[in-house]
């Protein structure tokens, strides 16, 4: 939205109300529909189910997070916790080192920096959450 660029003066995290949700298979009805098609008939719509690692909901801010709002109703301002550089360069050394000494531990690990990460597979190779 081109009004998001008029309001961020740089830094902040701005989130669009869209609305409601859509369910895809209305959105892929409506879209056979408006392209001349019959459903069943011209195209058919196969149900595949979701795939490992995919998400049936996106979350654009965690529970902490408070909404400020902007000069326009439907922008709002993720007021966010801080984080320090020195803390992300080393978690990502971490994630660096893990990748080529223990790749299994991975995914614990991103649930150590991440507290909000839902895995849906529990960590591998033994590996605990614990202070950096």
């Amino acid at each position: 939205m081109i009004q998001a660029g008029a309001i961020d003066e740089g830094g902040h995290i701005l989130l669009l109300d869209m609305g409601e949700p859509v369910r895809i298979l209305d959105l892929a009805e409506d879209m056979i529909r408006l392209s001349g098609l019959r459903i069943g008939e011209d195209i058919g719509i196969e149900f595949t189910g979701a795939r490992p690692g995919e998400k049936l909901f996106e979350e654009l801010r965690v529970s902490d997070e408070h909404c400020l709002p902007t000069s326009h109703p439907k922008i709002i301002v993720a007021d966010h916790r801080g984080v320090e550089r020195a803390a992300i360069a080393a978690a990502i050394d971490r994630l660096e080192r893990l990748a080529r000494e223990a790749p299994e531990a991975i995914v614990g690990q991103l649930m150590h920096i991440v507290p909000e990460y839902q895995s849906s597979a529990p960590p591998m190779g033994g590996a605990r959450r614990h202070a950096a």
